[in-house]
Parts: structure tokens; sequence; C-alpha cells
């Protein structure tokens, strides 16, 4: 539950330790911190330009005109700065300085408090998505059990997988009849997409790759991760869906309204907590990678990344791309799946790769 750290730090702050609140008061430090910011740069740099210039018609005219703009506009600059970074603090801190100075006792009875509430939330969410996992992958993404010829081709792939992996057992075979190629690791289950066994001709080397991309996820309990960060963020994730489902729903004056009352929690949501737990799905899908590389497979899983060049993500804008992303570009998932001593060009050849070796200090090396 602990694998993702920077995660779970976000979904700390930005539900427990008023994150939105000191978002929405660093939003109205900005406005605040700019109007004024701007109103002392303009005045006062006309001000001076008078008191520099008053016998001097001319300069008078053309300092105040460029000080009256040019302070203005550097003025708002730095009162915007102010603002935001002084409203933010406040909103953060200002509640537990208040508790602290009443009563440091109960400032610190309180800290725990929330910890320990979040924590509960983590795990009973944890509790739930381990327990409801088989119900939720087939009545809400329509997974289906093994059929016998599906057995007779991937158990042993994964028995064996599982065996070099140095495993005593694994997790539950489900398989989707979704076209796109895609597999999955859950707590207790591993699902592969139809759309992958197709994509591959059944081979068996891309297949033996993913699942010991996979084993390697289900190892490292990244899904208990991922959903425990979820649990103790789920206040602000279900307020985050109220408004999103609100904002679909709605055009115009009531749109901007609900958007202007509930951007703190937009915010929070989508440029903290989301961007910090992204990062640590990225860095659990090179680990996987390199679970297929120890298992022998090295081939295989850069043979499924060559074929799929596009994330899974299915990012729409450059945020979610570069920011937001749950997995790493393909091309840079290659890069660490490169075997030493070994020339790897592009484009890459269709099929099974043969990458050439080469000569490094009058011999060829090899891991």
């Amino acid at each position: 539950m602990l694998r993702n750290p920077r995660g779970l730090i976000a979904a700390l702050l930005t539900t427990w330790f008023n994150l939105p609140a000191a978002v929405m008061l660093g939003g109205v430090g900005m406005v605040v911190g700019g109007i004024a910011g701007f109103a002392g740069g303009a005045f006062g740099g006309h001000n001076q330009a008078q008191s520099l210039a008053e016998n001097i018609p001319l300069l008078s005219t053309l300092f105040g005109s460029a000080l009256l703009q040019g302070g203005g506009i550097l003025g708002m600059l730095v009162g915007i700065a102010a603002g935001a970074i002084g409203g933010f603090l406040v909103g953060l801190l200002l509640p537990w300085l208040f508790l602290a100075a009443a009563s440091p006792a109960e400032g610190i009875g309180r800290f725990l408090g929330q910890l320990l509430v979040a924590g509960l939330c983590g795990v009973l969410y944890t509790i739930y998505g381990i327990a409801a996992e088989g119900w939720r992958l087939r009545i809400l993404e329509g997974a289906r059990p093994p059929s016998r010829r599906e057995r007779a081709l991937i158990e042993p792939i994964l028995e064996d997988c599982a065996r070099r992996m140095g495993l005593a057992s694994v997790p539950k075979l489900m398989m989707s009849d979704d076209r796109s190629i895609n597999a999955a690791a859950g707590s207790r289950h591993i699902i592969v997409n139809r759309g992958f066994l197709e994509q591959f001709q059944y081979e068996t080397e891309p297949l033996a790759g993913v699942l010991c991309h996979e084993l390697t996820h289900w190892r490292n309990a990244d899904a208990i991760s991922s959903f425990f960060i979820r649990g103790v963020a789920l206040p602000l994730y279900l307020s985050y869906t109220v408004c999103s489902w609100l904002l679909q729903m709605t055009r115009g004056t009531i749109a901007f309204i609900i958007l202007f009352i509930t951007w703190p929690i937009i915010v929070s949501i989508r440029y903290v907590l989301m961007p910090l737990q992204a990062a640590g799905c990225r860095a659990a899908e090179y680990r996987a990678d390199q679970g297929a590389v120890f298992a022998g497979h090295r081939e295989g899983i850069r043979q499924v990344l060559i074929k799929i060049q596009d994330t899974f993500d299915g990012a729409a804008t450059g945020w979610d791309l570069a920011i937001l992303a749950t997995h790493p570009a393909s091309e840079l998932r290659l890069d660490r799946l490169e075997e030493p001593g070994v020339e790897y060009t592009l484009p890459d050849a269709d099929g099974p790769i043969a990458p050439t070796p080469v000569l490094i200090t009058g011999s060829l090396a090899r891991d």
C-alpha cells in the first residue's frame, strides 16, 4: 500500500489537509494581488516620473506614460505571484497554526486523527477493491473465464513465467473479448484481451513477455497500491466525479456557476493528485518491463512495445499525454529494455526482433 509514496502523499494533502481551500485562497490572492500590484505600480511610477521631470513637460509626459504602463504591468506580475503564494500558504497552514496556538495537544490530536481516518478509508476501500474485483471484472468490464483452448494456450505459459520468476502461485486467469491490444493485472486476476492474441497471431513469445510483465505487477501488488491511494482520496474523488458529471450535464450560465464553485477541487485533482499518482504508475510500468527481462523474455516484451507504439491511456490533450499518462511512451520503455552491447536501430523490423551484436573492446558484450 506504500509502494507509490508520491501518490499517497498527494492523496493525503489534497483530501485531508486543506489543499482545495489553499488553492481557492491562492486564486483569490492572485486576483487581489494582481489588481493591487497594478494600481500600486502604475500610480507609483506615474508620480515618480512627475517628480523627476516636473519642469520638463515632454519628459514628464514620456516618463509618465512609460512608467504608468510598465510599472503597472511589473506591479501586477509581482502582485499575482505574491498574492498566489501568500493565499495558498494561508489556506494550507493557517487552520493548523490556529489549532496549535489554541492548544498544541489538540492540534497534534487533530493531525493524527486526520491521518487515522485517511488510513481507515484507504484500508476499507482496498478490502472492497480486492473482494469485489472478480464481480467488477465480470459485470462492469465483461471479462469471462477462458475457454478450454484458451486455457491450453495461456496457462502453461503463465505457469512457466511464474516458475522463472520464483512465484509459488499465479493469479486467476480471465479473458476479455475486447479487440484492443491489452492485458492487465489486478489484485487477484490477470486479464488477457482477445485482441492481444489476434494481433500477435497467438505467438508464444509476445504472450510470455506480457504475462511476465503482468505477473510483476501482481507480485509487486501495484493494484493494491492503487486501491489504497484511491481510498485515501475517496472523498475528493467522489466530489470530483460529481463536479465532472454536473459540468457535462449543464451548459451556459449554470455550468459557469458550477465551475466557479468547484474549480479548487478540479485543480487539486487534475494538477496535484493525478500527476503524482501517474508518476508512480509510470515507474511501476518500468519495473514490470524488467520483470519480463528477469524471466528471460526480453524479446517478447520488446515485440509487444514495438507493435503498440501508442500508450494505453487514451490521452486527449498534451497535459494528459505528458503528465497524467499512467504508461510511459513505448519508445522510452524500449530504451530501458535494450541489451548491453546490442545495437537497436530504427525502424524496427516486423515480427521477432533479431538485433545485431556490436563489438565492444574486442569481445561480444553479454548479460
